[in-house]
């Protein structure tokens, strides 16, 4: 009840200023909405280049833009949402994410009064963002990796046909679903407005972590400044790539129950610890109201959360 009632005040609260925010001004909102509306009419602008023309504010709450434009954890945040593919200001996860924790530290405050659950709390709703983040980047590269070895075959295909480098970006650019597709032609529609190849690929490269989009780079980048025959270049990267998929499929195989006795090993303490705690509330309580038990729980978890790291990179064979 007491953590419903915090979290009601918190939520009340927070409509409360969005509310007010709003009606002080609603009068420039409705003007710059009926801005809006009308250049959408009139705007002849390809979806693909004003993707790029982007705002350049970080949050859409003037306080939260003043506060992050310009740090570097707002940059490199940028670039961690990029990666993720998903379209959010850095502003806008930094919200997300602070929400979360101060809920985490709701609920580990209704666990135990003492000074370490609150932070503990606090810790696990600050990841649970940061953990979804990277989810979304693991799911993106890996589609991204599984579409690269043929999009390569058909850009070599389009240069053999007579396409320039740029034309056949452009053609995988709009026949290639996500996630590859958008990004060959936004690298397509950065050169054509100006910028540099060089910079075009290296941005591109920027926004994708990836092993195999970095040798594909390195290979046009060489092939630009020395010459030679980019199609059989591209015809032997793509080869090695799906080489190294086939390994790294193979290595996956052999590691999967590795990897799932770590995952059930991290899992099982805090299941067995929430059970306990439905099952038997004052079970615990004992242990949680002494001065030592939050600090004997917060190095069990600890340990847990190393073991499990451990495990992981042990089986985590790079290729």
């Amino acid at each position: 009840m007491q953590l419903l009632i915090l979290a009601l005040v918190f939520l009340g609260t927070l409509g409360v200023i969005v509310g007010a925010y709003v009606i002080a001004n609603r009068r420039a909102l409705a003007t710059n909405e009926a801005a809006i509306r009308r250049l959408r009419e009139v705007d002849e602008t390809p979806e693909s280049v004003r993707s790029i023309l982007r705002d350049t504010n970080v949050s859409d709450v003037p306080m939260l833009d003043r506060l992050l434009a310009g740090r570097e954890i707002t940059q490199a945040l940028t670039i961690q949402i990029q990666r993720a593919g998903i379209d959010m200001t850095p502003g806008s996860f930094m919200l997300r994410l602070s929400i979360s924790a101060f809920i985490g530290m709701l609920i580990g405050r209704t666990i135990a009064s003492a000074l370490v659950t609150p932070f503990l709390g606090l810790i696990a709703g600050a990841a649970i963002p940061l953990l979804w983040l990277r989810r979304k980047q693991s799911s993106r590269l890996k589609d991204f990796q599984e579409q690269l070895p043929d999009a390569i075959d058909m850009l070599v295909s389009a240069m053999k046909a007579g396409y320039s480098f740029q034309a056949a970006m452009k053609f995988i650019g709009e026949e290639v679903p996500l996630p590859l597709g958008p990004e060959f032609a936004r690298f397509y529609e950065e050169q054509r407005l100006g910028m540099d190849v060089r910079t075009a690929l290296i941005e591109l490269q920027q926004r994708i972590d990836s092993l195999d989009l970095r040798m594909f780079v390195t290979a046009v980048l060489i092939q630009r400044e020395t010459g030679g025959n980019l199609g059989e270049v591209l015809e032997k990267i793509s080869g090695l790539m799906r080489e190294r998929a086939a390994i790294k499929g193979e290595i996956e195989s052999l590691t999967a129950e590795s990897k799932l006795s770590a995952k059930i090993l991290g899992g099982l303490p805090f299941v067995v610890f929430a059970a306990v705690n439905v099952l038997n509330p004052g079970f615990m309580r004992p242990m949680m109201q002494t001065a030592y038990g939050p600090w004997v729980m917060f190095g069990a978890a600890c340990s847990v959360m190393m073991g499990y790291a451990m495990m992981m990179k042990i089986a985590d064979v790079d290729v």
